[in-house]
């Protein structure tokens, strides 16, 4: 019966990221979009735009969701008046049809060269294939046009108006709920990196190559999302939490050393070299780091044990050996100043 219940419940990555709250923001702002878009004499015609408009710019931080509605507004007109020429001067053909996705996909990279606004494609297939027709029955590239933007330009209001009023929400724990997921994340390297240490690299098929840059991936996410909410902070956090942010801000970057050190103890220890000094007290240096992070919970600020104390081995030691160890104790200094910074999350709440 457990395992029925835990068939249908979200991922705790999916909680951490506020899955539920995204899912009860998107019925709102799509029951708006539909009144709304319904009232309108023009928008009426182009549901579907409307309600694709609010659910491609929902997002949980404002800076995004007003930057992704801007960027695939202007994409989309774009690609729309370079469609709208191309179909007055030459119709509607397979050459007229490939050169527009050409220009719009041209247009679009040179917006935002890492993402193609799927909005923009949309747009340019919209214009040759959803042609309307003005009261005499001809086909009308303008009431065309219109009609796209313009429902368009509702669904992306509204999905601004829904990341505003949401974020009131959002930002309460967000930074603490983004923290947690990074955390579990670096946990997962650890914990590889300790079956490493164990078992003197069981895995040499080198599966840290493609573990770690994961990893990397989601810090550099959250830590992009904590910068842009410190950005914001300002209309939306009082002084203390603003410093709170930044204490986020600071554990973050922790978590970005260790996984950079764990990654390179995984270098090492599977190169096919003896490595004296992969002993039971490199075992238990980073059973104890573990075990520190373990004992922090960002959400519900559980007590956090006291940090085994133990002295830092200096960057003086070159040889292989030595590097792992370096590590192994750098990884232990940085959860030390983790459990120093979390205390004092705690300390101001």
């Amino acid at each position: 019966m457990k395992k029925l219940i835990n068939t249908f419940v979200l991922s705790n990555e999916a909680i951490l990221f506020d899955s539920k709250l995204y899912i009860i923001k998107a019925m709102f702002a799509v029951a708006t979009g539909y009144i709304v878009g319904r009232a309108s004499t023009i928008a009426r015609l182009d549901m579907i735009s409307v309600l694709l408009g609010i659910m491609y710019n929902l997002e949980p931080i404002n800076i995004v969701g007003v930057k992704s509605g801007v960027s695939q507004l202007v994409a989309s007109t774009l690609g729309a008046v370079c469609t709208s020429i191309l179909i007055i001067f030459f119709g509607i053909n397979v050459f007229t049809i490939a050169i527009s996705m050409g220009l719009t996909l041209y247009l679009s990279l040179k917006i935002n060269w890492r993402m193609i606004s799927p909005v923009a494609i949309f747009t340019c297939i919209y214009m040759t294939q959803y042609i309307q027709k003005n009261s005499l029955g001809n086909p009308s590239i303008w009431l065309t046009f219109r009609l796209r933007i313009v429902a368009l330009s509702i669904g992306v209001i509204i999905a601004i108006i829904y990341n505003y009023l949401f974020s009131f929400i959002y930002y309460r724990e967000i930074a603490y709920k983004r923290l947690e997921f990074a955390k579990l994340r670096l946990l997962n390297g650890l914990e590889y990196t300790k079956m490493q240490l164990e078992n003197k690299c069981i895995n040499r098929g080198k599966e840290y190559i493609t573990l770690f840059p994961y990893i990397f991936n989601d810090l550099d996410l959250v830590y992009s999302n904590i910068e842009l909410v410190i950005s914001e902070s300002k209309y939306l956090y009082t002084q203390p939490k603003q410093v709170k942010l930044q204490i986020v801000k600071k554990i973050l970057q922790y978590f970005w050393e260790i996984n950079h050190l764990a990654y390179d103890i995984n270098f090492q220890i599977c190169r096919e070299v003896k490595h004296s000094m992969l002993d039971e007290n490199n075992l238990k240096l980073i059973k104890e780091s573990i075990d520190n992070l373990k004992n922090i919970n960002f959400i519900s600020n559980n007590t956090i044990h006291d940090f085994i104390q133990g002295e830092i081995v200096e960057e003086t030691l070159v040889s292989s050996d030595d590097r792992i160890y370096y590590n192994i104790n750098a990884i232990r200094s940085y959860t030390k100043l983790i459990v120093k910074e979390t205390k004092k999350l705690n300390s101001t709440l």
